[in-house]
């Protein structure tokens, strides 16, 4: 059964315009992006780490160069708030989703979308697939489902009515999809046949946040709540591995190292925390 250390925490500035850059050996901010937006929401890095989007409030999604601090380019804007931006495992594309109605593709290198998919509600989450294939999204409107990453036509819907699906998140090897909700629960899916795989139960507040971890493959799932906690299961067997408490306040994101080493998780009591997973 994994354990969690927890590093000391960071603060961050809650409704700043600003993007803090921070060192992770020392805990040091390294640069303060003075984005756009009155709110930053968003924020994903690129695959080898050479750029850096953000997005929120003022509904732009914006690229940094993270080695100098300083903005790029105005990839392009939505009609509301930016809340979610992930980078196709090539670093070719970019998806972002807003909090009205719509999921956006952006090609990197030219600079324009590539698609809009209008759905029914608005989008809480969009991440790539493994493979670079496909899309998920979580929605206020209690829909998850998959789009295709060309077109952006919609291929599956995995829920509908169980509650807002706060975040979603693919295992290593594309096969699961995990879905945080409002019901307390994370539900994880097969992405082959679209079949429930498991319901994993123990929180005892909105399920904000989940992430795979590359390192353990399909066996180490986090998610965060609003209990405050951050829990480690394995989906497979569908335990509860470990319950993480320090956040004062309800926790919103959370996410691995790529080796898999740390979990990251950001709450509403404007800290950072940092977890050593060994």
């Amino acid at each position: 059964m994994p354990s969690a250390l927890m590093a000391p925490s960071w603060p961050v500035r809650r409704g700043s315009a600003q993007v803090s850059l921070w060192e992770m050996k020392t805990g040091r901010i390294r640069f303060l992006l003075e984005a756009p937006a009155s709110q930053n929401v968003a924020c994903a890095f690129s695959p080898d780490g050479r750029l850096l989007a953000t997005g929120g409030f003022d509904m732009t999604v914006t690229l940094w160069d993270p080695s100098t601090g300083k903005k790029i380019a105005v990839v392009g804007k939505h009609d509301s708030p930016v809340w979610e931006l992930d980078f196709s495992p090539d670093g070719c594309c970019l998806v972002s989703c807003s909090l009205q109605n719509d999921i956006r593709l952006w090609d990197v290198g030219e600079r324009k979308m590539a698609w809009s998919h209008v759905g029914d509600g608005a989008y809480l989450s969009a991440v790539f697939s493994p493979d670079g294939k496909t899309i998920a999204y979580g929605s206020l409107a209690g829909k998850s489902g998959l789009l295709d990453a060309v077109t952006g036509r919609e291929l599956a819907v995995f829920v509908m009515g169980i509650g807002h699906i706060g975040d979603v998140s693919f295992s290593p090897s594309g096969k699961y999809l995990a879905t945080g909700t409002d019901d307390d629960v994370i539900r994880v899916w097969d992405t082959g046949d679209m079949k429930e795989e498991a319901v994993l139960a123990g929180h005892s507040g909105f399920v904000n946040g989940v992430a795979f971890s590359t390192k353990g493959g399909e066996l180490l799932l986090a998610s965060s709540s609003h209990d405050r906690t951050l829990r480690l299961w394995d989906p497979v067997s569908k335990r509860c591995l470990a319950t993480l408490e320090g956040h004062e306040a309800e926790v919103l994101r959370v996410a691995f190292s790529p080796d898999g080493t740390m979990l990251a998780s950001a709450g509403w009591d404007g800290m950072i925390r940092i977890w050593g997973i060994p």
